[in-house]
């Protein structure tokens, strides 16, 4: 799962990088608190790249994979720096994020002082709230029951995390991240009470789509293995039949991806999720 979600951050900085390599960029001018909160977000990420022990270490060690990382994660900010100068806000945003989450793959990598078991949890509770914010993010805005400020303060929030995690205080960034957790938790709940999740997303290419589709599938699976005990004794069976094909079909969409057969995998993962939907409904959770 890590290693999917630092591909998919590497896909959507390389994306935004293309498109604006050479160009000036085709965006909708962002209002001035958009840009004044994209330049803090740009800052910090200099801050980080820039001077700071853990990217020191990086440059001085010999973890070639997280040199190249920390590579990546410089280029996000030359690129977020470049939006910001174009009046790009959003984009200097996502390339910012894109960049803090790089530059906190990199330094994970090359810690070798971290506590191995607070660094698994901190990994499990990122994983998670990754998972959730993007299967609740792919819905339509007046089904998502959150404002722009509060997805906002969301996305701060875990990037707040991820910079804890890279100075090692792992059992910070778990804090920080259990609330964060559990609301986007209670809000897709709501909305599977209430109808099919589906996305609406435009994608680049087939691959950028399955990977996030992908991503949807694992959100919720997360939610069944924090909740599917309390379903009760007769949905169990129909919860794992409905599992078990989920499953079959997101390993036949993992067999077609490798084989770059894009749009079998994606109509395959499809499936999937319309099973992991089924499954959650299944349990009769409700808040």
């Amino acid at each position: 799962m890590k290693g999917k979600i630092l591909r998919q951050t590497l896909v959507t900085a390389a994306c935004l990088s293309l498109a604006m390599d050479g160009h000036a960029l085709d965006c909708e001018k962002s209002t001035p608190e958009l840009v004044a909160a994209a330049e803090q977000k740009v800052a910090l990420l200099d801050r980080l790249l820039h001077g700071s022990g853990p990217a020191r270490r990086v440059d001085e060690g010999g973890n070639a994979e997280s040199r190249a990382t920390l590579g990546a994660a410089r280029q996000s900010l030359s690129d977020a720096q470049s939006a910001l100068r174009q009046g790009c806000g959003s984009t200097a945003s996502t390339l910012s994020s894109a960049g803090i989450r790089l530059a906190s793959q990199a330094f994970r990598g090359a810690s070798s002082r971290s506590d191995l078991r607070d660094k698994t949890l901190f990994d499990q509770a990122m994983q998670q709230s990754t998972s959730f914010l993007l299967a609740l993010e792919s819905q339509p805005a007046e089904l998502q029951g959150l404002s722009v400020a509060d997805l906002v303060g969301i996305e701060r929030q875990i990037e707040r995390a991820e910079i804890l995690a890279t100075n090692g205080s792992f059992g910070e960034a778990i804090q920080l991240l259990r609330p964060v957790s559990d609301r986007l938790q209670r809000r897709l709940y709501e909305i599977l009470n209430h109808k099919t999740l589906y996305y609406e997303k435009r994608f680049a290419t087939p691959s950028d789509e399955y990977l996030y589709l992908a991503e949807q599938y694992n959100g919720y699976q997360m939610l069944l293995q924090s909740d599917q005990m309390k379903a009760s004794y007769s949905a169990r069976r129909r919860i794992s039949e409905l599992l078990s094909k989920a499953a079959a079909r997101r390993e036949q969409a993992e067999e077609m991806a490798a084989e770059e057969e894009w749009l079998g995998a994606i109509g395959a993962m499809q499936v999937a999720i319309e099973h992991s939907e089924q499954a959650v409904r299944a349990t009769g959770y409700a808040y």
